[in-house]
């Protein structure tokens, strides 16, 4: 019996992982739902994935062109696109100010609450 399901496995720093879980966490979201989505965007092409693309993917050349406000820009609304799909309203979504190092600690200390250990 052949499965529908495919499984995707990525391995990336800790620290990375644990600063992109807790934005997403702040904007209601999770890396399953945002990798769903994105595939979906991936697989349907046009438009949708002619922006993921240029904000993802692109030329060397054009990354040089691209001032690094106008990178931030188009990662926003990349953000806020995604979010429209999966029916949330992210334009309102402000990075927490806090840092790195303060969000993991929290995050660890949530972990451990909802295990009973803290």
């Amino acid at each position: 019996m052949t499965s529908t399901i495919a499984q995707v496995n990525v391995r990336m720093d800790r620290e990375l992982k644990v600063r992109g879980d807790a934005t997403l966490s702040l904007a209601g979201s999770s890396p399953v739902k945002i990798i769903r989505q994105l595939w979906e965007c991936l697989a349907t092409g046009g438009d949708a994935y002619k922006r993921i693309m240029e904000v993802l993917c692109p030329a060397e050349d054009a990354v040089s062109a691209v001032d690094p406000h106008e990178r931030v820009t188009r990662s926003a609304n990349l953000f806020w696109d995604l979010g429209a799909s999966l029916g949330e309203d992210l334009r309102s979504f402000e990075p927490d100010p806090r840092s790195t190092s303060e969000i993991a600690e929290e995050a660890e200390w949530e972990l451990l609450e909802e295990k009973g250990l803290a």
